[in-house]
């Protein structure tokens, strides 16, 4: 009995618990996504949205310390439904577009603070600079569907624009800029 349960350790220690928990990659799909901001203009908030976007999300529920995300959003993607407001989006006063045509995210770390919630740390770069952010996650479930496995996620996030240099338009145009994200990402639904 002695050297089986060495054996079974040696096995486990070599090749890990056959039960291990396991890293999901989900795929961002733009269409079923949505990443909105808001920023105050006088009295009230105007939003926004970026139309263009890309990421994968690496999750492992049962350590969610070991999960990871990543995004691109393409500035020019810009819309507040007002055109000549879009293009003043993209010149030198805001995020100099043609310099610096992406924003991107990747995130540091995860840490579970409920069933289905994570706070979720990272660097948000734009207009040449790179500072930390902090997500409030929800992770919605998961479907499976003709192949496929769709999960939801929502994420929410409040930053000061001015870290990044984008100080124009102040104090008409508050400093503030609040972040929502509705995202479905896919992954491959495991043969057999």
């Amino acid at each position: 009995m002695h050297q089986k349960s060495i054996l079974a350790l040696a096995f486990i220690t070599t090749f890990g618990a056959p039960l291990a928990a396991e890293t999901l990659v989900y795929k961002i799909d733009p269409v079923h996504s949505g990443s909105r901001f808001k920023i105050r203009h006088f009295i009230n908030r105007v939003p926004g949205t970026f139309g263009t976007f890309s990421g994968e999300i690496h999750f492992d529920k049962a350590a969610p310390e070991n999960s990871k995300a990543v995004a691109t959003l393409q500035v020019a993607s810009v819309d507040t439904r007002n055109d000549r407001r879009d293009a003043h989006l993209l010149n030198e006063d805001f995020f100099k577009a043609d310099q610096h045509p992406l924003i991107e995210f990747t995130s540091t770390e995860w840490a579970a603070t409920g069933e289905n919630t994570f706070k979720v740390k990272g660097l948000l770069k734009m207009v040449g600079a790179e500072h930390p952010v902090e997500l409030d996650v929800t992770f919605l479930g998961e479907v499976e569907g003709r192949g496929v496995i769709r999960s939801g996620w929502e994420g929410a996030a409040t930053i000061d624009r001015t870290r990044w240099g984008i100080t124009y338009g102040g104090p008409a145009v508050g400093n503030e800029v609040q972040i929502e994200l509705n995202i479905q990402a896919h992954r491959e639904a495991s043969a057999g």
